[in-house]
């Protein structure tokens, strides 16, 4: 008799910080567990404020109604289900513990960064707005080992910021999250992050 693998418990951080200036957030986040995968999502709505946040809640709403979908799929649903708002920035990653590998796609300015047996890879997007087009998007697979860490932050955190930096054997949670956004976030624009690291 086939076993059911157990569910899985991953190391997941989350946070979101608004613009000093707002009640909304025009950035938004969501992750959920199948029994073998992980998928992470993150999402800038243009600007700041009320229309940015519903921008980027669209985009996540829109993740989590296609659980079973390829990256390229759900990007190009969602292209369709922002067309009557701004538009926004977004990044999807699945990650598969077992098979230790991940795969990354991602349009406009969302930063994916991959800590690596001591190596920084900063993944690519594709250039365009989702709800607005996109174009030469390209989802890409990765080999992920115990230890390794990996980020997705919105611009409200520089390109540049070393944010995987100095960690070491730090515990994943929100709280760490949050941290991450008090040392980088640059107080101009909203912030989002998560971090995962691999077991």
């Amino acid at each position: 008799m086939a076993l059911n693998p157990p569910p899985l418990q991953p190391s997941v951080g989350q946070a979101l910080r608004s613009h000093p200036d707002e009640l909304h957030c025009g950035d938004q986040l969501g992750w959920w567990t199948r029994p073998d995968r992980l998928r992470l999502a993150l999402a800038d709505g243009l600007g700041h404020g009320h229309e940015a946040e519903v921008a980027a809640s669209a985009a996540i709403a829109q993740v989590a109604a296609m659980p079973d979908h390829h990256l390229e799929e759900i990007f190009l649903a969602c292209d369709q289900a922002l067309r009557d708002t701004r538009g926004a920035a977004l990044a999807i990653v699945d990650i598969h513990p077992q098979l230790d590998r991940l795969r990354h796609a991602a349009v406009g300015n969302i930063r994916s960064v991959i800590a690596h047996s001591g190596l920084i890879r900063r993944l690519s997007s594709a250039r365009g707005i989702v709800g607005a087009g996109y174009r030469d998007l390209r989802a890409e697979s990765f080999t992920i080992t115990a230890g390794d860490w990996l980020t997705l932050f919105t611009d409200g955190i520089q390109e540049s910021a070393e944010v995987l930096s100095g960690l070491d054997d730090a515990t994943v949670s929100d709280r760490l999250a949050e941290q991450l956004i008090e040392h980088w976030a640059d107080g101009h624009d909203d912030t989002g992050i998560l971090i995962y690291r691999h077991a």
